[in-house]
């Protein structure tokens, strides 16, 4: 597998997921099967005088292309669905802080506006997630994403933000570090 300068997240992030998609795939198939409902209805009205009015004739068209669009629909949610628990999992790991899931369709607003959203890591800020398209450099290809965490130091220091991630990545959920500096 060919991994290219395209591919590789900037120095500061951390790629969370990576997932590739073709722009309209249900909309695309929607068409196709319109096309073939049109064809069929075609075919049928030579036996069935039913189908012989224009109204008749549309709606088989739009009614066969929707039933055999379905399919296609319902495996990009459970994919979007997937992944955004893939995200929500590692933001739970990161922040210890379940609050700050997202929805299905938050994250898909993500995906669309391209928003940040900051998240504190044990109350201090620094850490956000972001969903970014990766540029291609061919032009049809399918578009590719990742959801990314980008660290930005506070204004008061990298070593103490450094030692507050490394602590909130070293400590599990059932320890506690009592340590004195």
């Amino acid at each position: 597998m060919h991994n290219s300068a395209h591919d590789q997240p900037r120095k500061n992030t951390v790629a969370l997921v990576r997932w590739s998609k073709t722009p309209g795939e249900a909309l695309i198939h929607f068409v196709i099967f319109s096309v073939l409902g049109l064809i069929l209805c075609l075919m049928l009205t030579v036996f069935i005088p039913g189908l012989r009015s224009f109204g008749a004739f549309a709606m088989f068209t739009a009614v066969f292309a929707g039933i055999l669009t379905i399919p296609t629909v319902s495996s990009q949610r459970s994919f979007m669905r997937g992944l955004t628990t893939r995200v929500n999992d590692t933001i739970v790991e990161v922040t210890s802080t379940p609050g700050d899931q997202l929805s299905v369709r938050q994250f898909r607003q993500m995906v669309k506006s391209g928003e940040q959203l900051p998240l504190l890591v044990n109350g201090v800020p620094g850490l956000t997630l972001q969903v970014e398209r990766a540029s291609t450099p061919k032009k049809n290809t399918p578009e590719k994403w990742r959801a990314v965490f980008t660290v930005i130091p506070p204004e008061n220091g990298t070593a103490s933000f450094d030692r507050l991630l490394a602590a909130a990545i070293d400590a599990g959920p059932a320890t506690s570090n009592a340590s004195s500096a």
